[in-house]
Formats: structure tokens, sequence, C-alpha cells
């Protein structure tokens, strides 16, 4: 499907209907379909339809001359679908159904019944994805745990430089934290920032994360709890400063890579992986963590798996059900905290 029009380079009658998409609206103007959705929400949406603004381009230049919706029949739309057919069932969904909700959102009054059963199709083929993606890739959170502490501590002390030793705190820490918090998503834990989403006194370490940046809207805060406290806690105070010293900077990320620079997205993405798979045999992204409690909690006591959602961030009970049966999770994060270090402390 090629790449995604860069918005600067969409049909002017393209780039008015996204503002009017996205107007924040006042007390005279009327706001956008699209006003409240979160910034990364948006880009969702506006990421599948440049790819279709692309391949129009590419294809058939002229029809841009056309209203976005009156130029999106169904059967162009096919077509595009059908112009990458390596592309797997779920990123085609994906990409039809990000394309069609700006069309709908645009022009509301249209019908759009064809386009919905063909998105309804594409559900269906689609189904929830590759289960065999996560297959032998959901360790127990007590694994990981053990995996990260390890590493902050004994490996990090055994380490012959000081940068290897800093690099083993960080690395275990961020194991560490996600094992006891999954409740943390991959974008939230990118963007900890100290003072602000992680607050640091002699007493605790508190993640104060607000309505952007949780997946459900609401605020969230809770104590960072033991050991991971400590592995954190010794990353702040030795590796931290340590790692900022190699930059050119000075910046409030909690994560900071070896050069001093804080930590983006991408960056964790690929870290968080190749730590778990060189600690555990297993690479394990960061949201698999959260699976990784629902696996532990299901073991220890099936019953907890029909709650797991707040852990989780699901808003219905089938999603909680289909982790049972994968065997859960925990009703509050503080519960997780507690049943790992029971476990750790039998081992």
């Amino acid at each position: 499907m090629g790449r995604s029009l860069p918005f600067p380079e969409w049909p002017a009658a393209d780039q008015q209907m996204w503002h009017a998409l996205t107007r924040q609206g006042g007390p005279f103007d009327e706001r956008g379909a699209f006003a409240g959705l979160r910034l990364t929400s948006a880009r969702m949406y506006q990421g599948p339809y440049g790819r279709w603004l692309d391949w129009l381009r590419r294809v058939d230049p002229a029809v841009l001359t056309e209203p976005p919706a009156v130029r999106a029949t169904l059967a162009r739309l096919k077509m595009w679908l059908d112009a990458s057919p390596g592309l797997s069932l779920t990123i085609r969904k994906m990409y039809f159904t990000g394309a069609l909700r700006v069309l709908r959102a645009a022009d509301p009054k249209r019908d759009w019944s064809a386009h919905l059963r063909v998105e309804r199709g594409l559900e269906r083929s689609a189904g929830r994805g590759d289960p065999a993606r996560k297959h032998g890739r959901i360790l127990s959170g007590r694994v990981l745990l053990d995996a990260g502490l390890r590493l902050a501590g004994p490996e990090a002390d055994a380490a012959t430089t000081p940068l290897g030793r800093a690099k083993a705190q960080r690395d275990g820490a961020m194991v560490a934290l996600l094992a006891m918090m999954p409740t943390i998503r991959h974008r939230a834990f990118s963007c900890l920032t100290i003072g602000q989403s992680l607050l640091v006194d002699d007493r605790a370490l508190t993640v104060v994360l607000t309505e952007e940046l949780t997946k459900s809207g609401v605020a969230w805060e809770a104590e960072v709890p033991e050991p991971a406290a400590t592995a954190l806690r010794r990353y702040v105070s030795e590796a931290r400063p340590f790692l900022l010293s190699r930059g050119s900077r000075v910046h409030d990320a909690l994560w900071v890579c070896n050069r001093g620079d804080p930590m983006s997205y991408s960056y964790i993405g690929q870290k968080i992986p190749d730590v778990t798979g060189r600690l555990t045999g297993t690479q394990v992204p960061p949201h698999f963590f959260r699976d990784a409690a629902a696996t532990t909690l299901a073991r220890e006591s099936p019953q907890a798996a029909l709650v797991i959602a707040p852990i989780l961030g699901h808003a219905r009970a089938r999603t909680s059900e289909r982790h049972y049966i994968q065997a859960g999770s925990i009703e509050v994060g503080r519960d997780l905290a507690k049943l790992l270090k029971r476990l750790k402390e039998k081992a």
C-alpha cells in the first residue's frame, strides 16, 4: 500500500476536511467529530487515510479533484486493499477501518452501509489477530521479576565497567517495574518523567499517570512496590546520573540511553524484548507483561481471572474470560505485587 502521504501533501479538500474534524471549537463554533480524540488516537486514523490518498495519487490522481467522500467508492477501496496482498488480514482491516472512520465522520449523512458490511467481513476474516504470536512468549510474572532483579543486582555488581554496571541497573529496573506494575502501558512507560509522572522522595516512589497516559482515560496513581522499588531507586540514584553525564543536555526523562538522551518509545519497544530474550531465552515485548500478570494469577487463583479488566484495561468481561482460558490478572496492581513478592520469598 505504499507510504502514508504526509499531511502537507494532502489535497486541499482533504486538509480542510481534517481541520474540520479536529476543530476544538469555541463559544460560537461547532466542535469537530475528532475534537475529543487524543493525539495518538487521531494519528491512528490519519495514517491509514494518508495511505489511501497516496495510493490514489499513484494509481488514479485525477480523482483527487473529487470531494473525499465521493471518490471513496467501494470498488476503489477494494482495489486499494488488493494492491498489497502480502499484508496480513489484520493490517488490511486496520487500514480500511481507519480510512472509513475518517470518511464517515466527515460525511455522516452519506449511505455507508455497503462499506460497513465489507468492514464487518474483514473483521470476521481477521479474527483476533494471530494467536500464534504469543505462543511460548507469555512467561510467569515471577520469572520476569526474578530476571529483572538479577540483572539490576548481582549482574550489575559484577560488571567490569561503569557503563556496563549502569546499563544493567537500568535494564533490570525496567523489567522489574513492568513485571510488578503491568498496568503501565508501553506509551506511558516511555513517557515517565521524574518529578511529574514519577515522584521520588525518601519514603516512596510513586507513579502518577494523567488521563492522557492511560487507555481508559482515567488518571492513575500507585506506589512502586518492593522489590521493584529498590531496583528502581538504585537506578535513579546511581545509574541514571552516570548515563545522563554522558550526554550534552539535562532532561527529566526517567529512562536514559547510553549516550545520555531520553529513550524513545520505539527504542524501549526494541530494548525490552532484547533484554528479556537474553535473560530468559524468550523475547517479551512491553505489552506482553500484562499477559504475564494474567497468566500468573490464573495459575495461583483461577477465580481472579474473571476480574482482570482493571489491570489489562479491558472494558468487557469477554476479554477477561479469554485470558482465563489461556491461563488472569488482579483486581488492583497492589495485589499482584504482593503475590509476586510472596512467590519470590518461597523460592
